[in-house]
């Protein structure tokens, strides 16, 4: 008779949850992750070599920063791009053309993986620019904005490779009363950094 009245309680306790069950019913919620950035804060040092299209000439560069973490960082750039054109029959005199860009720059990463990413920036400047036509030569500076933006690869926390597209514009030059115009351009390049 115990065991009877043990076994009616137990029944009688799962009427309630019996009666519950149904369906089973599954809900799938989506959560928002922001991208992953880059970690480190630090100095980083780099360099690189861009394919400068309208003057079919290389701009070398190098760069030092500071990454302040969350993406963000500045750097100080400089480089150098040469134009050279020798003397001809219809022209005697050769031409030499330099052009050294110094430019303060923001960039910002957003990593896909920890190794992968998107990176986007401007920056803004002056460049000297050498003009030398035979006999004559004179030099001046002039405003330098830049855009650029490209991918990134952490080979490991402190080197990093990179590959992107600048666009470069630098305000006409005056030089010897001519007026020298249309030095913008549009480079495609790939560096080297070093994060400390």
């Amino acid at each position: 008779m115990k065991h009877n009245a043990l076994l009616a309680a137990a029944l009688l306790l799962t009427i309630p949850t019996g009666l519950q069950a149904g369906e089973a019913v599954t809900t799938n919620t989506t959560t928002y992750s922001p991208p992953v950035t880059t970690d480190h804060i630090g100095w980083y040092l780099g360099g690189g070599v861009d394919y400068m299209v309208d003057s079919e000439e290389p701009f070398y560069n190098a760069h030092l920063g500071y990454d302040f973490g969350g993406g963000s960082s500045l750097f100080l750039e400089s480089g150098w791009l040469g134009h050279e054109d020798d003397a001809s029959f219809v022209f005697p005199f050769g031409t030499d053309v330099d052009i050294v860009p110094i430019t303060i720059n923001y960039k910002y990463e957003w990593m896909f993986t920890d190794s992968f990413g998107l990176y986007v920036g401007a920056g803004l400047g002056a460049s000297n620019v050498d003009v030398s036509v035979g006999p004559l030569s004179g030099d001046e500076w002039a405003f330098t904005a830049q855009a650029f933006a490209g991918l990134v690869y952490n080979v490991t926390p402190n080197f990093e490779i990179y590959g992107g597209a600048r666009y470069m514009w630098i305000d006409d030059v005056e030089l010897g009363g001519a007026s020298i115009d249309e030095l913008d351009d549009v480079g495609v390049g790939a560096g080297i950094r070093f994060n400390f």
